[in-house]
């Protein structure tokens, strides 16, 4: 129970005056310091710090009395009073981590990067690692969309989804360019339906460009013409993506973007 107590955020002096004045009922700071084994003059400090918690009470006579809050509403004061600094805490971690992030990002990087490749299975990993990329890319980032992933990209109003979308819309404002080829048999007529396409598509024209055509071959993404992504659909179910690999290549990087620019030359321009 007291180790229950001080997750509350009382402290051992704390809460050995809470519960002996619950068993007290009511008592002086005398009283309660014999009860309690707290030293007497440590106990003013301690039973004003518990009535700011709003968990005793006090009467205003000669000497003073104090009382315990009932538990169940003594208790509720004191999770608020967590919940609240939880709070805080977590808008003081998230102003750090925009502030650490920026930093990071101004790390300079060795000019002799050696080659690196990793891959990611799966929904979950396959999502994190396009949000990364897209988080990453500094100039252009040149994609071809096939339906598997395509939600990952133009994501639904899915929550879940919500991430990608953010950080899509984040690269386009701050100017990085986006040129899309897009799989014909993505029924794209229906896409500005949707308000979250929308807020992506109103970049048409702007950084963002996207063109129809018709794939035969692996997709694939590049970014800043030294990173690329293989993504492969799964064997089993044609809608998902079963995984991608990420390829952190110069030379491989620039035979893709190639393939890329030939295809981009003969695609249709995406017209909604």
């Amino acid at each position: 129970m007291l180790e229950k107590l001080r997750s509350f955020g009382l402290t051992k002096y704390e809460v050995d005056v809470y519960l002996s004045l619950i068993r007290l009922g009511s008592a002086d700071a005398n009283a309660i310091a014999s009860a309690s084994g707290v030293p007497l003059g440590r106990m003013y400090s301690i039973l004003n710090t518990l009535h700011e918690k709003k968990i005793i009470r006090l009467q205003e006579t000669r000497p003073r009395k104090f009382a315990s809050v009932e538990p169940g509403t003594a208790l509720k004061y004191l999770l608020d009073a967590q919940r609240f600094k939880l709070q805080q805490a977590s808008l003081e971690l998230s102003e750090t981590a925009k502030e650490l992030e920026n930093e990071l990002l101004g790390i300079k990087k060795s000019p002799l990067e050696k080659q690196f490749w990793t891959a990611a299975l799966g929904s979950e990993e396959t999502r994190d690692l396009i949000i990364e990329q897209i988080n990453q890319v500094n100039e252009e980032m040149c994609l071809t969309i096939g339906y598997p992933e395509f939600s990952k990209y133009l994501p639904s109003g899915n929550e879940e989804k919500n991430d990608t979308k953010k950080a899509l819309l984040r690269a386009l404002e701050r100017g990085v360019k986006f040129r899309m080829l897009i799989d014909r048999s993505i029924n794209y007529p229906d896409m500005p339906k949707d308000e979250t396409v929308k807020s992506i598509f109103k970049y048409l024209s702007k950084s963002l460009q996207c063109r129809a055509i018709n794939f035969t071959s692996t997709l694939f993404d590049i970014i800043d013409d030294d990173r690329i992504n293989l993504k492969i659909s799964s064997p089993v179910k044609k809608e998902e993506l079963f995984a991608i690999v990420h390829v952190r290549d110069k030379q491989l990087a620039a035979e893709m973007k190639k393939h890329f620019e030939d295809m981009w030359k003969k695609a249709e321009p995406l017209i909604v």
